[in-house]
């Protein structure tokens, strides 16, 4: 801000000349402001400037300009006193008045005299003398005149001395400053080539009135007009390689020897047989857990724990639970008091089931925002340990623990009739997964036991327990509202890995979308995969079937048939990952899954999906058994999935109630002809739902592994059907 006013002349011409508001823009201010206080109006930056100046920077103004008309009229004395002879033996050539002064280092310039039409005949300043100059310099011998001469103008000229001798002063400092950074730079591109004259350091050139150069330049000698040739600095090519030291861990962790480690370690021992263990005191563990004792209860799961692992002289045999009811008993016991710190009230009304499914990935976002805020480890949560447990194991560590027990003796051959026939358990496990939804719709487990991420393993231990058990799994008990927990539980359970819109998607995308490069060897996703299994198995036998069509709504139904419709194969690149084999498995679960479904749902609700354009579940069935069946090479690999499309394509196509055992299936008589035409295609109304594609249907008919089919080839010939 100083050096603007610097720039200005003095104040009242500034003044007199609205000069500044001509300032306002340079600083960004606006032209008026408020004024602090209520019904005070606004008022004129420009006179607040102008007001600041006068009382700040004003008085230092007029305190410099008196300073310099003292030494002015010092130096009018001195010349007055007959200086005139040291000044005449001091004189340059007069071709050099003009463009040239040097001033001493006590002299200051005072106001420059004016030309004809208003010009100055001197730079308005000069560059002031280095330290290493010699003591006496050389000055023009019309500084004497002008001094003199100051005396008789220095009336008239006072207003101009005034005005312009701030503008003078800054531009001499500017042109000191350029001056000696200039010359510091000549100095330095010189190379050890040339010696360094003798008065280098001592001779400086002038300052050079540009704007008078063009007439006086016929007055400077030669040597000073050619300007000194620069050497060019030679350019040398400076590389910087950095010093680092290559990293191949991640983490910290060596991942490549990591894998390469089981090869170079000796075998491991082989899983130690149950006999070895000798004779296991059933009773003596069965009293352990029913004690409660933190020491005893250690001893007896850490035993179990062992005993579940090992297998015996044959293969798949292992600890059998058959032999050991009681202290299974006492372990659902165990874990019933646990995790829910009692048996499930039996008259509780469960019509208000939430008929929403809270899918696997809800669950694990919801884990990942709790743990990913500040100091979330410090803040209290379900399934957190109560202080006034002291040592004691927290309860959520012993119902993983039991799970855990359960899931392993579910692997052995002998146990798997009776964990599937055990109704209580499955009934408990089923239990254990549910969830509650709490304000905000915030997601928490049933189990007050257990927090978020006991909960995803609880219920990850729960479905490959049910991979095993669930072929002989019956659903129909005596107890219809056993079956209704039972199938609900187990229905919304099985959904949550399969019906989240962002992995329903067809194989390719779903790999894509895990970020497992194709080129690899990229596997269906286990879990879903999984779920898949057992609600195959669970949906096996009418009976189970029929308990899901009457207690599962419609609208849960027709969620998971259309997530696992999105999940079939579309584009060529989805065909040829089915060439692998978990692909084709996890194909052919999907599709007997649909069946399941088609099978089950009541006859309304097969008429909206067979309706439904969005869902294009004809397309897509079509389009997976036409690819299938005409790939020549694996044709005899896709048979099953094939047949299995068609059967839930010509399900749907009927609309009927699978469970309605009203109609009579046995042939009728019809006169003189012998038995009737039943299941005939004669007799069927409408067309098919491939009656659209009747000539490729014809091809797909006459393949020698559809024609020898017979309940294939009739179903398929169907579907083509139209009515004219």
């Amino acid at each position: 801000m100083q050096c603007w006013f610097l720039h200005l002349p003095a104040n009242p011409q500034v003044t007199d000349n609205n000069g500044w508001s001509a300032i306002l823009p340079q600083f960004g201010l606006p032209e008026e402001v408020q004024q602090r206080g209520p019904n005070l109006g606004t008022i004129q930056v420009a006179q607040l400037i102008a007001s600041l100046y006068m009382t700040m920077i004003y008085p230092f103004e007029q305190y410099y300009k008196n300073n310099l008309q003292e030494q002015q009229k010092r130096v009018r004395q001195a010349g007055s006193q007959g200086s005139a002879d040291f000044l005449a033996s001091n004189r340059l050539p007069s071709s050099l008045h003009a463009t040239q002064v040097q001033r001493g280092p006590l002299v200051q310039p005072t106001s420059v005299p004016s030309t004809a039409n208003g010009s100055s005949s001197f730079p308005p300043s000069s560059a002031q003398r280095p330290e290493s100059a010699p003591p006496t310099e050389f000055t023009p011998d019309t500084s004497h005149a002008h001094l003199v001469g100051l005396s008789n103008d220095s009336q008239s000229n006072s207003n101009l001395s005034d005005g312009n001798v701030l503008d003078q002063e800054v531009q001499g400092i500017k042109r000191k400053v350029d001056y000696d950074n200039g010359d510091g730079k000549r100095a330095r591109q010189k190379t050890g080539s040339e010696p360094p004259s003798e008065n280098s350091t001592s001779a400086i050139p002038p300052a050079v009135d540009r704007s008078s150069s063009a007439t006086m330049s016929g007055a400077v000698p030669a040597s000073m007009q050619a300007p000194r040739p620069r050497q060019q600095p030679s350019r040398r090519k400076i590389e910087y390689v950095p010093l680092a030291r290559e990293v191949d861990t991640y983490g910290g962790r060596d991942l490549n020897l990591l894998e390469n480690e089981p090869t170079t370690l000796p075998q491991r021992r082989p899983i130690r047989d149950v006999s070895e263990w000798g004779t296991v005191d059933i009773e003596a563990l069965t009293m352990s857990i029913r004690s409660r004792l933190a020491a005893e209860l250690s001893y007896a799961l850490t035993t179990l724990t062992l005993l579940s692992t090992m297998r015996g002289a044959t293969p798949g045999s292992g600890f059998p639970l058959v032999q050991a009811p009681e202290l299974f008993d006492e372990v659902l016991d165990l874990l019933e008091e646990q995790a829910f710190a009692g048996s499930e009230d039996s008259t509780l009304d469960l019509s208000h089931i939430d008929p929403e499914i809270t899918t696997h990935r809800d669950i694990l976002t919801q884990v990942c925002e709790l743990e990913n805020q500040p100091f979330a480890v410090l803040v209290p949560s379900q399934g957190s340990k109560d202080p006034k447990l002291g040592p004691l194991q927290r309860p959520g560590d012993i119902v993983l623990a039991i799970t855990n027990i359960i899931r392993n003796l579910s692997t052995v051959h002998d146990n798997f009739d009776f964990l599937s026939r055990h109704t209580r358990l499955i009934d408990l496990m089923l239990r254990l997964c549910t969830v509650t939804r709490g304000e905000h719709r915030t997601i928490s487990p049933a189990s007050s036991a257990l927090s978020l991420g006991d909960l995803i393993r609880v219920r990850r231990d729960v479905l490959y327990t049910l991979s095993t058990a669930a072929p002989n799994i019956q659903l129909s008990t005596s107890s219809p509202r056993i079956n209704l927990r039972m199938a609900t539980r187990s229905f919304h359970l099985i959904s949550s890995y399969l019906v989240d819109p962002i992995e329903a998607v067809p194989p390719m995308t779903l790999i894509q979308l895990v970020g497992i490069p194709p080129s690899g060897n990229p596997k269906p996703p286990g879990l879903a995969d999984i779920a898949l299994e057992v609600f195959s198995r669970l949906s096996q036998l009418d009976s189970n079937r029929q308990i899901y069509s009457k207690h599962i709504p419609q609208g849960s139904l027709m969620s998971l048939f259309e997530a696992l419709v999105h999940r079939l194969p579309v584009v060529d690149a989805d065909f040829q990952l089915m060439v692998r084999e978990p692909w084709l498995s996890y194909m052919e679960k999907i599709v007997i899954v649909i069946y399941s479904l088609a099978f089950l749902a009541p006859p309304e609700l097969k008429q909206k999906l067979k309706a439904n354009r969005a869902l294009g579940f004809r397309a897509v069935m079509w389009r997976l058994v036409q690819k299938l069946l005409m790939n020549h090479e694996m044709r005899g690999h896709f048979t099953i999935c094939s047949k299995r499309a068609v059967e839930a394509m010509k399900v749907l196509d009927d609309a009927e109630d699978c469970f309605d055992t009203s109609k009579s299936t046995a042939p009728i008589m019809s006169f003189g002809m012998g038995y009737g035409e039943v299941g005939d295609n004669s007799s069927e109304k409408g067309t098919g739902l491939l009656g659209g594609h009747r000539g490729v249907t014809w091809e797909v008919l006459m393949l020698h592994e559809v024609a020898k089919d017979e309940v294939f080839f009739g179903e398929l010939e169907s579907l083509s059907r139209v009515e004219c």
